[in-house]
């Protein structure tokens, strides 16, 4: 992968390219401040350094004009673009998200004693096609997912900002087919297999290519970790618990 270059302006004097470790080390020392504009060739416009994930601002005694970054608590600990392919971790974000998803229709489906009839034998791809207008709102307001929060996986354009919500319905339609083949039996696990190869491969899915976005991992850490396989061992058990109790009502 390329290593980022960097430009900046002091005035209207432009100064570079420098790298990224230099201009963080500039921006601590003081040379630079966090309204400073900066540019690199991923940038539509030269941007404050505060509003860019990639810098540090918590060494400075001027608090980052932009919070709502600095609380997703993206690790400096994954490498020098904070973008690496992480497949697995990717995998079981959108399987926390999905398995809530369902939960969520189960409840509201048993509570209202509904039914579907023949419909239900096709509730899993119905499920996954309805999260994709779920996950377009929740990408385009609070920047990520349940289980993307969990597992500290962030989707941001190529300026380092939200998807919009015509950015995150392109991109959840995308993972939807591309990535999910619809939910298909079969074909999703084939889909999924030909997603992660490329990841793995090129760094970038062919949703995020197509879209110009960028994928950040923060570090997980073993407490969450501990979570997620506390809390898919509660949901097996809680569709295992509802399996007994609909077959003892036949």
């Amino acid at each position: 992968m390329e290593k980022e270059v960097w430009y900046y302006k002091i005035g209207e004097e432009k100064t570079g390219p420098i790298s990224h470790q230099d201009l963080q080390a500039k921006l601590e020392a003081g040379e630079i401040n966090p309204s400073t504009k900066i540019w690199t060739d991923d940038f539509k416009d030269w941007l404050p350094i505060s509003e860019v994930e990639h810098f540090n601002m918590s060494t400075l005694d001027e608090t980052p004009t932009i919070t709502i970054e600095k609380k997703l608590d993206f690790s400096r600990e994954v490498d020098e673009d904070y973008v690496r392919p992480r497949p697995w971790v990717r995998f079981w974000a959108r399987m926390i998200d999905y398995s809530l998803f369902i939960f969520a229709i189960g409840f509201v489906i048993g509570y209202f004693n509904l039914t579907f009839g023949s419909l239900g034998s096709f509730s899993g791809m119905i499920a996954i096609f309805l999260w994709t207008f779920i996950e377009t709102f929740l990408l385009a307001t609070w920047g990520a997912t349940p289980g993307k929060w969990m597992l500290k996986v962030t989707v941001r354009d190529q300026n380092h900002h939200k998807l919009s919500f015509s950015e995150s319905m392109s991109r959840s339609f995308s993972v939807w087919w591309l990535g999910m083949g619809a939910g298909i039996p079969i074909v999703s696990l084939i889909t999924m297999i030909v997603a992660a190869v490329k990841l793995r491969g090129s760094g970038m899915t062919t949703w995020d290519r197509r879209g110009e976005n960028k994928v950040f991992h923060g570090n997980v850490g073993l407490i969450r970790v501990l979570i997620v396989i506390l809390y898919f061992l509660c949901y097996v058990w809680v569709i295992a618990w509802g399996q007994m109790q609909m077959m003892n009502r036949v």
